[in-house]
């Protein structure tokens, strides 16, 4: 009797260190990685902490809205410039305002993104135009709506949201234990919901199979919708960190692609497949620290910044080979 409880406890133990393996895995290396840089300046303590956690916050929550979009079998193109108008707008309109119109402007900005995401995911699902096709041309119209609204970088926010995301009115320096709050809430409230709620295990029944799914009684159309939806919020909570700790809105359309591509980045590297069906969002957040903090580290070990540009993306390019092998070498195996 006792021996078949301590086995059923070992198995047990053994299926949720290979479901968590990966995320186990990428949060281990970004503890290694912290270490490391430790080590190779001068002195290491909560400045430092501060300015990678709070400078991650913004490719965080894109990576979050990423991961849920590519669960469901999805991809977005279009959250780099999600990102770009929840800023503009929120940089335009935040200026000289009192801090209850800030939180006003910042859950309507929210609210409204979502749902304007929403509506990609519906136009995705009615017309049968891969996600790919559809989000491409959708980034360039949020890309030049926000280069309407603010045609060259300025606007402001109240030094109460700077405190928020930065743990500094000014937004320079500060604590990093409010970056990382922030960073933490949205990662642990979206995991809880896609992995405990009947519509965020749709996410996942959908990215393995939409035929089987739709079989099953699933509403398709309804999740991926939702999806989407998700992955727009947590873009304008991207757009808002980014207002916050920079103190101003930027329109530049290579900000938001370059903010796209390390979110798929990310998500890729945070042990999420691309097919969809398979991952957790707590994996993309350890990933989107990692990228951030990939130049610095090159940069500490005395290579030239336009060589650690190439190094990390060979690195970035790497890891997604050894990724993409071992989600082979577990189809075969299955």
């Amino acid at each position: 009797m006792i021996e078949t409880v301590l086995t059923r406890r070992r198995t047990a133990g053994w299926r949720i260190f290979t479901r968590s393996g990966w995320v186990l895995g990428v949060w281990l290396l970004l503890a290694v990685l912290l270490g490391w840089y430790a080590t190779l300046i001068p002195t290491f303590g909560p400045f430092q902490l501060t300015s990678i956690s709070k400078n991650s916050l913004p490719l965080v929550y894109l990576a979050i809205g990423q991961a849920i979009i590519v669960i469901a079998g999805g991809i977005d193109l279009s959250l780099g410039a999600l990102l770009l108008l929840s800023n503009v707008i929120a940089a335009r309109f935040m200026e000289d305002q009192p801090v209850a119109g800030v939180l006003v402007i910042a859950l309507a900005l929210i609210a409204g993104i979502a749902a304007l995401n929403s509506i990609t995911g519906y136009v995705i699902t009615r017309s049968g135009v891969p996600d790919i096709v559809v989000t491409l041309a959708t980034s360039y119209i949020w890309s030049g709506l926000a280069l309407w609204i603010l045609p060259s970088p300025g606007g402001g926010t109240a030094p109460e949201m700077r405190w928020l995301f930065t743990g500094s009115e000014s937004g320079i320096g500060g604590s990093f234990v409010l970056p990382m709050v922030m960073m933490l809430i949205p990662a642990v409230l979206v995991a809880i919901w896609a992995s405990r709620s009947r519509l965020g295990l749709s996410l996942y029944a959908i990215g393995s199979s939409s035929t089987a799914a739709r079989l099953a009684g699933l509403d398709v159309r309804r999740a991926k919708i939702a999806s989407y939806a998700i992955g727009g919020a947590l873009a304008a909570l991207a757009g808002l960190a980014t207002v916050a700790i920079t103190g101003t809105g930027d329109p530049r359309f290579s900000v938001g692609a370059g903010a796209t591509l390390n979110s798929v980045a990310a998500v890729v590297l945070g042990g999420i497949a691309l097919t969809g069906g398979i991952g957790s969002v707590l994996g993309v957040v350890a990933t989107s620290v990692i990228l951030i903090m990939l130049n610095p580290v090159l940069i500490a070990m005395g290579i030239n910044s336009n060589n650690a540009q190439v190094i990390q993306g060979v690195l970035i390019a790497g890891v997604m080979m050894v990724g993409g092998l071992v989600a082979v070498f577990k189809e075969r195996r299955s």
